[in-house]
């Protein structure tokens, strides 16, 4: 109890991120009215957080690593406070979409050295239960910010949908000014000594490739701004890890990390399972408001199971991860929740229905919860930052990529309307790729092809090698 007191201003962090990115949604149609736009020129307020968290996550990690990670993460909420009044401020959509890439820039700050603050703060049997409680916190920002962005652009305006954020960052940088610096002293102080050319490359790419899964749906995939872009950002990200295996002297990502066998693990199974919470939600939206004809506020209250479950799902993950190996937590729950989709594929009665969104949300969402504990443990922990940022990189990119393609099958199965059929398709296949990941990974777990569970010298073949 005294460490998670302890990390509360962790929590609030998160909070703050999750908050922001959940109240916007049902209060863009209000911005909309108010700036006189059309809904569709709004989407970039999404879009713009996301490349700027996408962009930026993998550097941040190192940043931390040298500047010092509670350094960072301040850095991280002042930037978000500061965005967030100056987003409450807009009149005009420009400044509004800047502010909100740059939030998203403080986003990236804050995420990855959040955890690795942690990490390196406490011991190996607290560091699951702290952790999934941190995660907790996102995980009410996911609960409460549709509800609290609807009521607050439905009252007192939607600006406040951003100045809420601000007194909960002030909280959280009074909070974190009383933690314990920590960084990876092997790497010194100097910035001089950064990738500045995986910094380049992993920025660029990561922007290109973003940029070009969110023109799909408004160009198709045979425009250049959408395939175009998409192929020249993984020609981009190719250069980067060619960068960092060949080239570069002190790497943003060190090629001992990708040979350790628990954290690549984790990472794709983690981002399967991730994937499936990215298509459950986008598909019970579907399901609720265009084949069973619910308004947007009735689908919000209803949402109210999934989030719920969303927000029990670190804690839950947590608490898992402190009895059993976070590979076998993390397959148990992919192949839960393959079983939660399909259940939601056949649910006709609404109350059982609801109970398929809630389970779906503690199990999807134990997917990125629990990838994330368990990699705390799977690499030292001066290497925390950087296994963050890492895996942080495709549940971005590819939790993206698959809301695309997802809507497209949905669309291409109903002619354009989302159909009972084409939701139901999308779910099952879903379905599939995570119970195949979560078997996969169990008897890898149990035949012993990770190595020793919380043990991280002797969870991959770079063995002690691989502190940084």
């Amino acid at each position: 109890m005294r460490s998670m007191l302890r990390f509360l201003p962790v929590g609030l962090a998160l909070l703050c991120v999750q908050l922001d990115f959940f109240s916007l949604n049902l209060a863009v149609p209000t911005i909309a009215t108010s700036l006189d736009l059309p809904v569709t020129d709004l989407q970039w307020l999404t879009s713009a957080y996301l490349l700027g968290i996408g962009a930026i996550t993998v550097p941040s990690g190192r940043l931390g690593d040298i500047l010092g990670r509670k350094r960072v993460v301040i850095a991280g909420l002042v930037i978000f406070a500061v965005t967030s009044a100056i987003c409450g401020a807009s009149t005009e959509l420009l400044p509004l979409v800047v502010s909100r890439a740059i939030q998203g820039v403080g986003a990236a700050l804050i995420l990855p050295n959040a955890f690795a603050l942690v990490t390196n703060q406490t011991s190996d049997k607290e560091r699951p239960v702290v952790i999934g409680t941190m995660i907790g916190f996102s995980g009410i920002g996911t609960a409460i910010g549709p509800v609290v962005g609807g009521l607050l652009a439905a009252t007192v305006g939607w600006p406040w949908v951003f100045w809420i954020n601000v007194p909960v960052a002030v909280a959280a940088i009074i909070g974190a000014l009383g933690l314990r610096e920590s960084r990876n002293d092997a790497l010194g102080r100097n910035l001089g000594g950064l990738d500045w050319w995986g910094i380049a490359t992993v920025v660029l790419g990561l922007t290109l490739a973003s940029l070009g899964i969110d023109n799909v749906n408004a160009y198709g995939w045979a425009s250049p701004l959408s395939s175009g872009f998409m192929v020249a950002g993984a020609a981009i990200l190719a250069a980067f890890a060619l960068i960092e295996l060949r080239v570069a002297k002190n790497p943003l990502v060190h090629p001992e990390l990708v040979r350790n066998r628990p954290f690549v693990a984790l990472l794709v199974v983690g981002t399967i399972g991730n994937i499936g919470a990215n298509v459950f939600l986008l598909m019970a939206t579907f399901e609720l408001q265009n084949v069973r004809g619910f308004t947007p506020a009735v689908t919000g209250l209803l949402f109210v199971s999934a989030s719920v479950g969303v927000a029990l799902s670190g804690p839950i993950g947590g608490w898992a991860c402190a009895r059993w190996p976070a590979p076998r937590v993390l397959a148990v729950a992919n192949v839960v929740g393959a079983a939660s989709l399909v259940l939601l594929a056949l649910s006709g009665w609404l109350p059982l229905y609801l109970v398929a969104m809630f389970v779906s949300g503690v199990t999807c969402g134990m997917a990125y919860s629990v990838a994330q504990i368990g990699v705390q443990s799977a690499v030292p922990p001066q290497q925390a930052g950087e296994a963050t940022s890492f895996l942080l990189m495709p549940v971005i990119a590819l939790g993206g990529l698959s809301v695309v393609i997802a809507s497209g099958v949905v669309e291409a199965i109903g002619n354009g309307t989302p159909t009972a059929g084409g939701i139901d398709a999308v779910l099952v296949g879903a379905a599939a790729a995570m119970v195949v990941s979560g078997v996969s990974l169990l008897f890898a777990e149990r035949a012993g092809a990770l190595g020793s569970p919380g043990t991280p010298a002797s969870s991959g073949p770079a063995g002690a090698n691989m502190a940084v």
